[in-house]
């Protein structure tokens, strides 16, 4: 009687585990405005400050947005909580911005990220827009690279509003905080140089433009196979 008492209530169990619905992750939003690599049209502002309206797509299984502001000069991040699609957020001229939108819920622990998108906030005079800091494409963060021939060819993507970035430096080093300029003056989006097989590498790009302005990427980490 017990292991049939037993054997019931581990059907029981399993039966209820088997009718309960899985939990949704919050779903991808997608980003409105400001739109990507523009720059930005705000709606009052003061001779250092304007603000600026954000607005995104409504997603299923969200009961709240985090709308993450990245100062891409500083790289200080300011973070607001909103249960609407837009929001307006007052933020320093004459810098260039980057923004995406978590989606959250509160029966779920995963905050689903949206893509980034770029934009510069000009200021009271602007004559000349700093470029956009790089994108780094390859390799990506914490990527294994397998070298071909011992090397490896890295690319970035780089934008200015003004279509007048003149040439990039390359920095490569074994640790962050150790980075060397070892390319000055490159003129495409990319670069190929050796390097040595299973090491842990850092690199970035820093933009110039035709006025002497120069923005840095982030840096990135890889590993080279063995």
């Amino acid at each position: 009687m017990k292991k049939i008492l037993v054997s019931f209530l581990g059907l029981l169990i399993l039966a209820f585990v088997a009718c309960k619905e899985s939990i949704p992750d919050p779903e991808q939003t997608t980003l409105l405005s400001p739109e990507d690599n523009t720059s930005c049209l705000y709606v009052s502002n003061s001779s250092t400050t304007a603000s600026v309206d954000f607005s995104w797509e409504e997603t299923e299984f969200t009961d709240e947005y985090k709308v993450v502001i990245r100062n891409l000069i500083t790289q200080e991040e300011t973070v607001s909580i909103t249960e609407n699609t837009r929001i307006r957020l007052t933020l320093t001229r004459g810098v260039p911005y980057q923004w995406k939108v978590l989606s959250t819920s509160e029966l779920s622990s995963v905050e689903t990220p949206s893509t980034n998108f770029s934009f510069y906030l000009e200021a009271q005079v602007q004559r000349n827009y700093l470029p956009f800091p790089a994108r780094l494409i390859s390799p990506q963060l914490d990527e294994l690279v397998n070298l071909v021939e011992g090397g490896h060819n890295f690319s970035w993507e780089a934008v200015d509003l003004d279509n007048d970035l003149s040439h990039y430096t390359f920095l490569l080093g074994e640790s962050i905080d150790e980075l060397e300029e070892v390319a000055f003056n490159i003129l495409t989006t990319n670069y190929s140089m050796s390097l040595n097989a299973d090491q842990i590498y850092f690199w970035q790009v820093i933009s110039h433009d035709q006025n002497g302005n120069s923005t840095k990427s982030l840096s990135s980490r890889f590993q080279t196979a063995p």
